[in-house]
């Protein structure tokens, strides 16, 4: 009798899935159609955090490609974030996953090197712990996490207009039973007899943050205020406490915004409160001691202002504190992002030097996020002692960031900007017309005129033609790392990081070029010479073999063999 309804339960589960009814939830990863072998993250993702899959916004992790089973000998990492870590508005070349990728190659030039990005827009703390155990499933050396300014509006956060209830426990029950088919059968019976409420006003011309705000209006310490902070310690300490339980090492960033040059956002949105009267005055306060040369006191201010704002896109100090208290619980390492801005920052006050807007890094920001980590990573000997030691100037010359990314990312920024919640209403922004290449091909891709790999394509092609050799390097290797399944594109990257004088670089690309495509001859002569100039001398006449045996009369590998021989 006790057991009864469990079975009837349990049987209609099993004739509704057996009907057909309902879907999984969508796969965190996917195998790649480009290349058998490589994963990528899946597009869809972010429906599963949705009862209704078309109800999901159009945002999703840009694609990375990495090897379905794990290399021997690799070092592989996930980053896992939102916006700021995911390299909003540049894209995945100036993520932390991006950026640390590149800073690792260089200073691991002989080591396979995998930094993961599956950050992604307007998610918080739920979308990294649903996430967690698929990530641990592909055997990570260390996870890096930078979360926390979606805490309270992002997708399922406690005032977000896309969430599924008001209260965590009930937030992580929904996640825990979506995938039942009976579950799926209530939700729909239960939409068709109430509909869900359309998403909050906001025209077509308006950003994503505008559809996620439901409450517009947190003040600081409120009940809801308190449920986000206990939301975020809670999702925070389970995540970790997966990852400790894995083996695997976390990195946490503490988190940064823009205290200096952002007035509170609640006034800039038209929200006429009390709370965002107090951040106002708390703001101008803060700007009065800054003026009078009472620099402690102004840091201190505009703190307290971003804190007192009430429409929370920002980090609120407190959740600083939460980082450090939940890594110290699980054996993370806390990474101090904020600390490393406020050094970066002129009398310690963080604002436009370093962010573009409210919360997301320039490109100086997103280097130094990298760099934090970076430092992080080898203190604890991940993945071990650099064999080439980079200066700072060098590391920052080869962000794997174009002209076109940056030009791209300002007129984004300039159209996030124009509306709510910095202005009460959208005014489209104009751009200048084009006064280079890069600028023309950047207007294609923020008009969705051209795809950024033709774009890429198109602006090494003219570096190429103008003579440029490091421009031409620059976008070919970043291409090449975009996509590491294509052999010609790691052949040229190789090809040209020689002719630059870069050859131990050089030699990453052309050990991808020849396992992708083991009978091209050139492939093997790039090769050869990137180990030759690189001092690895049997190994590169193993590789001119290689070519005598795709090409028995050779000149090149017959001539090198020669002179090696008679040396």
């Amino acid at each position: 009798m006790l057991a009864l309804p469990f079975v009837l339960l349990a049987g209609a589960e099993l004739g509704l899935r057996l009907a057909g009814f309902g879907h999984d939830r969508e796969p965190l990863f996917i195998p790649s159609p480009q290349q058998a072998g490589y994963l990528q993250a899946n597009p869809r993702v972010v429906t599963r955090f949705f009862t209704d899959p078309a109800r999901a916004p159009n945002v999703s992790i840009e694609t990375t490609y990495f090897a379905a089973s794990k290399p021997p000998g690799s070092f592989r990492v996930f980053v896992q974030g939102e916006s700021s870590a995911a390299g909003f508005p540049y894209g995945l070349s100036a993520a932390l996953a991006g950026v640390l990728d590149r800073r690792l190659e260089q200073s691991f030039p002989d080591r396979e090197i995998e930094v993961i990005s599956t950050a992604m827009a307007a998610v918080n703390s739920y979308a990294l712990l649903d996430l967690a155990d698929e990530i641990i499933a592909q055997q990570p050396d260390a996870v890096l996490v930078y979360v926390g300014h979606n805490e309270f509006l992002g997708f399922l956060g406690v005032g977000s207009a896309m969430r599924f209830a008001a209260s965590p426990a009930l937030t992580r029950m929904f996640l825990a039973v979506r995938d039942w088919r009976l579950f799926q059968l209530l939700s729909r019976a239960y939409a068709s007899w109430r509909p869900a409420p359309p998403a909050p006003t906001a025209s077509a011309d308006e950003s994503l943050m505008a559809r996620v705000a439901g409450e517009r209006s947190i003040t600081l310490r409120s009940d809801l205020f308190n449920q986000g902070v206990q939301q975020f310690e809670d999702n925070l300490g389970r995540l970790l406490a997966k990852y400790r339980a894995a083996g695997i090492p976390v990195f946490i960033g503490t988190l940064v915004s823009n205290e200096r040059d952002q007035a509170p956002l609640a006034v800039l949105a038209g929200v006429e409160t009390e709370a965002a009267g107090a951040a106002q005055t708390a703001f101008l306060a803060a700007q009065d001691d800054e003026q009078a040369g009472n620099h402690d006191s102004a840091r201190h201010g505009y703190a307290w202002a971003r804190d007192l704002d009430p429409l929370r896109f920002r980090a609120p100090s407190v959740f600083n504190e939460v980082i450090r208290r939940v890594a110290d619980a699980n054996g993370a390492t806390v990474v101090d992002v904020h600390a490393a801005f406020e050094a970066a920052s002129e009398r310690g006050l963080i604002g436009a030097k370093l962010l573009l807007e409210h919360v997301h890094p320039n490109l100086e920001g997103y280097f130094l996020l990298a760099d934090a980590f970076y430092d992080a990573l080898i203190a604890q000997g991940l993945p071990g002692t650099p064999d080439v030691v980079l200066d700072e100037a060098e590391a920052r010359a080869w962000m794997p960031v174009s002209d076109v990314d940056r030009l791209l990312g300002d007129y984004k920024v300039r159209r996030i900007v124009a509306g709510w919640p910095f202005k009460p209403r959208f005014s489209a922004p104009q751009l200048p017309p084009p006064a280079s290449e890069a600028e023309r091909l950047a207007q294609e891709m923020y008009h969705e005129r051209i795809s950024w790999p033709a774009a890429h394509d198109a602006l090494r092609r003219h570096y190429q033609a103008a003579g440029d050799k490091q421009g031409y390097a620059q976008a070919t290797s970043i291409l090449a790392d975009a996509f590491p399944v294509g052999g010609l594109l790691q052949f040229e990257a190789a090809a040209a990081l020689i002719e630059l004088g870069r050859p131990r670089e050089a030699v990453r690309y052309s050990s991808r070029a020849i396992e992708l495509e083991p009978r091209v001859v050139n492939h093997w002569l790039v090769h050869a010479h990137g180990l030759l100039v690189t001092g690895r001398t049997d190994e590169g006449r193993a590789a001119l073999q290689r070519v005598l045996e795709l090409e028995p009369t050779n000149p090149t590998a017959l001539q090198v063999i020669a002179e090696i021989e008679g040396s």
